[in-house]
């Protein structure tokens, strides 16, 4: 029975995948697939290289907020924290695991690159922390400029809902990581340092120990957290940037509420792989609220995820790589 379920579970990720990627192509369909790919066409290759380059300024950003939360003696270096962060990224979006995967995979590479494994899960769990806080504060942001520009718009009030929601839970986390920590926050402890087994609850003092040491380092924090908010207010600037390629003229004000409204409501969609469908979906929704057609709207979410993909491929290739050898090694050491 344990082995059906497990073996339907595992069907579940594939199945929303093929879902969003029939909510893409339904979308293309219904709003023009002819005035999708020529939107899409009249991007510059400077106007694909310049939104690129942001997506790629927003990683290094995320790297350093990372960082942050590693003393120079625990080993944690900018690049390690860098790559550790686009594996984390590429392998908890675009591969079918779970966000807590790509936590996993992330804390991984960096423990790999020298940085002691209690280290690397509690900074990976301090930093989770910090950037969900930063992420409340930006989503905060959009929907101030949302009441301000749009004050009559229906997503306000399931929003704020949402943002008193999240912005609780986020206490809870933060509670749960100071304490002596709750049983849910135990079990995700323990899934990212991959222990089980007799050893889990001495482990875990370790792993609390770790902790409590992190969190003592308060300027650490704060400036991990503010590099995180940049870094939120940066994916808005990449998609003022992605829609002056597009030829449509917002302001930076609109593409950060967009952006910001953008991940309040994909959150929604967390379990989907990659959220196929939702970010288009959602992209045209939004889109609508400042009026940009729905075929640049749309043309926008396919070059955000064709962006992503350029980037996340490579790093997919060269993170399984390090693992192949990484597994020879072990081979030949046993």
């Amino acid at each position: 029975m344990s082995k059906h379920l497990s073996a339907k579970s595992k069907l579940i990720p594939a199945t929303l995948t093929l879902a969003g990627l029939a909510v893409i192509t339904g979308l293309v369909i219904y709003f023009g697939a002819g005035d999708v790919l020529r939107a899409l066409a009249s991007v510059t290759i400077w106007g694909v290289v310049g939104y690129t380059a942001a997506q790629i300024a927003t990683l290094l950003g995320l790297g350093l907020a990372w960082r942050m939360l590693l003393r120079s003696r625990q080993k944690g270096s900018f690049w390690l924290c860098v790559w550790g962060r686009a594996v984390r990224d590429s392998t908890g979006e675009f591969l079918p695991f779970s966000q807590v995967g790509g936590y996993v995979l992330g804390a991984r590479v960096i423990s790999l690159g020298g940085v002691a494994r209690t280290d690397a899960v509690a900074s990976t769990l301090g930093d989770i922390t910090t950037e969900f806080l930063a992420q409340l504060v930006f989503v905060g942001a959009g929907l101030a400029i949302l009441m301000r520009l749009v004050p009559h718009s229906e997503l306000l009030l399931p929003v704020s809902i949402g943002l008193a929601v999240a912005v609780a839970l986020g206490v809870g986390l933060i509670v749960a990581q100071r304490g002596a920590g709750t049983r849910l926050f135990s079990a995700l402890a323990m899934r990212i340092a991959g222990t089980t087994g007799q050893g889990a609850a001495d482990n875990f003092q370790k792993l609390q120990s770790a902790l409590d040491g992190m969190y003592t380092q308060h300027h650490r924090l704060a400036w991990g957290a503010f590099i995180h908010l940049l870094c939120w207010f940066g994916t808005g600037t990449a998609s003022y940037i992605g829609f002056t390629a597009l030829g449509v003229h917002i302001s930076w004000l609109d593409a950060v509420c967009i952006e910001a409204m953008l991940h309040a409501i994909m959150a929604l969609g967390f379990f989907i792989p990659g959220r196929v469908g939702v970010q288009e979906a959602a992209y045209t929704l939004l889109g609508g609220l400042f009026g940009i057609p729905p075929d640049i709207s749309l043309s926008l979410s396919l070059l955000r995820r064709a962006r992503d993909f350029m980037i996340a491929v490579p790093v997919l290739i060269i993170w399984q790589g390090q693992e192949a050898r990484q597994l020879k090694l072990n081979m030949n050491a046993g």
